[in-house]
């Protein structure tokens, strides 16, 4: 019997696999500057913090429409599910919040789990 597992700390535009950014590039006619999923995948491995929120944030461009994070979710959850996944914390950056969050509570998979919005934790500076 494999073992529960939980996702203490997930923002799931950070779940993006290469074949659903495409899909979703396609759907939003957004041009990836990836040649096809396999360059994409070589780009997910990183060096060191900086290069994952390079691509992170470049990849949050493909999610435009509820479906889109409809679709992210549901992708999400499978593996999770799939994985013995059976408590979940996730959040979405704060501009995405409304989509995200109105994704993840439609898409439940039968895992137990909670979604929140993120805050911003620093300020920038005045002026």
């Amino acid at each position: 019997m494999p073992i529960p597992k939980a996702e203490l700390h997930l923002h799931i535009e950070g779940t993006l696999e290469p074949e659903l950014a495409f899909a979703l590039a396609a759907r939003n006619d957004v041009e990836l500057p990836y040649a096809d999923t396999g360059a994409l995948r070589e780009a997910y491995r990183f060096e060191d913090l900086q290069s994952f929120l390079n691509l992170y944030y470049e990849l949050m461009a493909v999610l435009r429409t509820e479906r889109d994070f409809e679709d992210l979710a549901d992708a999400y959850l499978a593996r999770a599910a799939a994985q013995g996944c059976g408590t979940r914390r996730s959040s979405s950056t704060r501009r995405r919040t409304w989509r995200a969050g109105s994704a993840w509570a439609r898409s439940s998979r039968g895992c137990g789990g909670r979604w929140a919005a993120a805050r911003r934790r620093t300020v920038s500076p005045p002026g």
